[in-house]
């Protein structure tokens, strides 16, 4: 059947064709339809704009290190040398200064002679007291005694002096001298007071009374009153302690 026909037109008036010949133009249209009809639709892809390339920066010129400011020093003027030469106003108050020096002093006495020993090395007076005599010793070491459960040697100071020995009396002590360890006790006749010497009032020792004694425990004289005193070396007298107690 011819496709064109299955309508008829004409005057302001439309047939159907029948529906048995309506189905058969069907299955003509499917037999002769292209089988790519039956194929879904492929979308072309849509243009996608290029992505733009970021901006090339320009290479930054290379830091020059910043050297810091340099800080100025001040300069300091040397300090004039020291003159060898003292003077006059230091040297005078050096020598007022050793005049204003000044040391403490026993006073003490055997028979009729003034000494004096430097109140430093004097730990004590005591009263005399019995004394157990030891052997082999010189004449002017008398003897031991217990001060409080330490054993002193006691020695007669007048006669390591070259005095004649004197008879005890109720003004009688015993100065204890100590030292480095060392004691001693010194039996005179008497024990006066505390007297205050400076540099100046100790003279240098006289040849001639330093002839009558042992030179080293002569320190000088101090001529404070109208009787001289004869100054001691402690030290010197603590020094033939260990033979002695030996």
């Amino acid at each position: 059947m011819d496709p064109g026909q299955r309508w008829r037109t004409g005057a302001g008036a439309c047939r159907m064709i029948p529906a048995a010949a309506l189905d058969d133009y069907l299955d003509e249209l499917l037999v002769l339809a292209p089988a790519d009809e039956h194929k879904p639709i492929e979308q072309a892809p849509l243009p996608v704009a290029p992505t733009p390339a970021p901006p090339r920066l320009a290479p930054m010129p290379p830091r020059t290190p910043v050297q810091p400011a340099p800080i100025p020093i001040p300069r300091i003027a040397a300090a004039p040398a020291a003159s060898l030469e003292p003077e006059e106003p230091v040297s005078s108050h050096s020598h007022r200064r050793a005049a204003d020096r000044s040391s403490r002093w026993l006073r003490l006495r055997c028979a009729n002679q003034a000494y004096g020993l430097e109140l430093l090395k004097v730990q004590e007076v005591v009263l005399a007291t019995p004394l157990l005599p030891l052997r082999g010793t010189p004449p002017a070491m008398l003897g031991v005694m217990n001060l409080r459960g330490q054993v002193v040697p006691v020695m007669d100071l007048g006669v390591h002096l070259g005095q004649a020995a004197q008879p005890g009396t109720g003004a009688t002590r015993i100065v204890v001298l100590e030292e480095k360890g060392e004691t001693l006790g010194l039996r005179v006749s008497a024990v006066e007071d505390v007297v205050n010497l400076t540099d100046h009032q100790i003279e240098p020792p006289d040849s001639n009374r330093a002839g009558r004694i042992h030179s080293d425990l002569f320190r000088g004289i101090a001529r404070q009153s109208a009787e001289p005193v004869i100054l001691l070396d402690a030290s010197q007298l603590l020094v033939p302690t260990g033979a002695a107690a030996h």
